[in-house]
């Protein structure tokens, strides 16, 4: 049987499952080269089929997990009537707010379903062969049937899809997944309130929230976060946002809010929020934690888990023994997590079987070789014999190597097959390399460590920890760690690494362990191989455009070793 996930919202995708196997998971952005693209995903869908030998009659159901409208809305009624309720007896007026964030999501769903709709059509997909399915089910159903736990409770927190911004889930390998709570709308998702900061301080929201948690680093949050404490609150395992202090839109701030934020400055505000968000998020664990004793294992999904900080606090909390954060936490997953749940509802198994993240294209040598002889004239390549010790050697001579290899990954972090690599001993690469990157980040860089040296990097680590093979959370940094690896470690002494398994991408393994083996150090720089603004590359000849361009000094493609003339 094969179940096609699908959704066209923000950073669309496609994923396959063949029975109970994901075989292919890929977003639209790495085709089309339009970053966090909005629409039907025409290439994803198209690389899909094709690379599996698949025509869309073959394809058993599609889920899409957007705009599905299968809320208990009898039920939401009745808690939007009372959330609403509550919010205007502060302030009579609020209704007016209320009435236009109800509008903007109503307007906003029913076109993307009719734009799926007509699509689906156009493509002459069976409407009978379609599921639609909740959002927060679907982010949920990411998460747990990924994990490797058998029990597990489940949190999803995002903006909002599907009339919620939260979910709180018990999820039973054999039983499913269970609701036990859920947040109304957009009014109590914190990210909309997190993304609104990051829209306040100069960025995109919806793309560059990680901008704002690096730049917490440097603030106070003492002289911001009363701030935030009047705009959201977290009481009996509910969030809340205060809608007289606050708006639950990316743009158009409150005036009110405008006010107070003037005052403060970029870095104490990203700190404020930064710090306030983890206080809320550690509280609404932590009660739900403690209802439901029995359960040691936490998995995380939505936009907002994509904050590597709350992840690590999450992890911090007493009674957790261990936290799995899906590696797609965003909207970018929610094909993943609609697709095991239709699998779920026709096969009753809660489990996917889901070996690693590299699930999109791979060239082989052949095809690299023919994308080179087109640019002869300005590069030099040639067939590396021994891939690991040459890779190591050149970044011992300091040169910043793009790695261009094997399947591309699935997801937000470069994983070793489409990676930018530098030695971690220059603390101002951050700088300089984002330079000649065109980006602005305020996050160092993040390491990538061979399994063998982990415990002696990340305070607390332990292989248990499969968070830590997707740069998901941050560690505390051992004081040696530190001193070596100045170029990975954050103002605050943590880093978000990926502890690299041999048996998870061998080739990168040997390359990293090489490295080590060669200077004594335990880690490498790794950054995803993208300039600012655009995708991840996918494609050979979008890796040339970066070596083209000077923003890496050697390409490894395959077996080769490419160089500009």
């Amino acid at each position: 049987m094969y179940i096609l996930g699908i959704h066209n919202a923000s950073d669309a995708g496609v994923c396959l499952i063949k029975d109970q196997k994901v075989i292919s998971a890929v977003n639209e952005e790495r085709f089309n080269r339009k970053k966090m693209y909005a629409g039907f995903p025409f290439k994803s869908l198209e690389f899909i089929l094709s690379n599996h030998n698949l025509n869309i009659k073959d394809i058993d159901y599609f889920a899409y997990g957007w705009c599905g409208k299968k809320n208990d809305i009898c039920d939401y009624n009745i808690k939007f009537s009372n959330r609403a309720y509550e919010e205007c007896k502060k302030n009579n007026n609020l209704y007016k707010l209320i009435h236009e964030r109800v509008i903007v999501e109503n307007k906003r769903d029913n076109k993307r379903r009719v734009d799926f709709e007509k699509e689906c059509k156009k493509l002459k997909i069976d409407i009978k062969k379609i599921l639609y399915l909740d959002h927060h089910q679907s982010h949920a159903w990411s998460a747990f049937s990924s994990s490797p736990f058998k029990q597990s409770l489940i949190f999803t927190l995002d903006g909002r899809g599907d009339l919620r911004s939260g979910l709180v889930s018990y999820g039973d390998s054999k039983k499913g997944i269970k609701e036990l709570s859920y947040l109304v709308s957009a009014f109590d998702g914190l990210g909309f309130l997190y993304g609104q900061i990051t829209y306040y301080l100069g960025f995109t929201p919806h793309k560059h929230e990680g901008k704002v948690t690096g730049l917490a680093a440097f603030g106070n949050p003492k002289k911001t976060i009363n701030i935030f404490k009047k705009i959201v609150s977290c009481k009996n395992g509910e969030i809340k946002c205060n809608l007289n202090e606050y708006r639950p839109f990316y743009t158009k701030l409150s005036k009110k809010l405008l006010i107070k934020l003037k005052k403060h400055s970029k870095e104490d505000i990203a700190a404020g929020v930064q710090k306030h968000c983890e206080d809320i998020i550690y509280n609404w664990i932590k009660y739900w934690i403690k209802k439901n004793k029995n359960i040691k294992n936490i998995c995380l999904a939505g936009g907002v888990f994509g904050n590597v900080k709350i992840n690590q606090i999450v992890s911090e909390i007493k009674g957790i023994k261990n936290v799995y954060v899906f590696p797609h936490m965003a909207d970018g997953g929610i094909p993943f997590g609609s697709a095991a749940l239709a699998k779920y509802y026709l096969s009753k198994k809660g489990k996917v079987k889901f070996d690693n993240m590299y699930s999109g294209p791979i060239f082989k040598d052949k095809e690299i070789l023919k994308e080179l002889k087109k640019n002869y004239k300005i590069l030099n390549y040639k067939l590396l014999k021994n891939k690991p010790l040459v890779i190591a050697n050149k970044l011992i001579e300091g040169k910043i190597i793009g790695l261009f290899d094997g399947k591309m990954e699935y997801g937000p972090r470069a994983l070793g097959n489409r990676s930018i690599l530098a030695n971690p001993k220059d603390s101002t690469i951050n700088t300089w390399l984002n330079k000649r990157l065109h980006r602005t980040e305020f996050m160092p860089f993040a390491p990538v460590t061979p399994v063998e040296y982990a415990k002696k990097c990340f305070i607390n680590w332990n292989k248990s920890h499969v968070a830590s093979k997707f740069m998901t959370r941050t560690y505390r940094c051992t004081n040696n760690f530190i001193k070596k690896h100045p170029a990975v470690v954050h103002i605050d002494g943590t880093a978000r690494p990926q502890v690299i398994f041999k048996n998870d991408n061998l080739n990168y393994y040997n390359i990293v362990k090489k490295y080590c083996e060669l200077t004594g150090d335990m880690a490498l720089v790794n950054t995803s191989f993208n300039a600012h603004e655009e995708p991840i590359v996918c494609k050979p000849k979008e890796a040339l455009k970066t070596l083209q361009n000077k923003a890496i000094d050697i390409l490894i493609m395959g077996n080769y070793l490419i160089e500009l003339k």
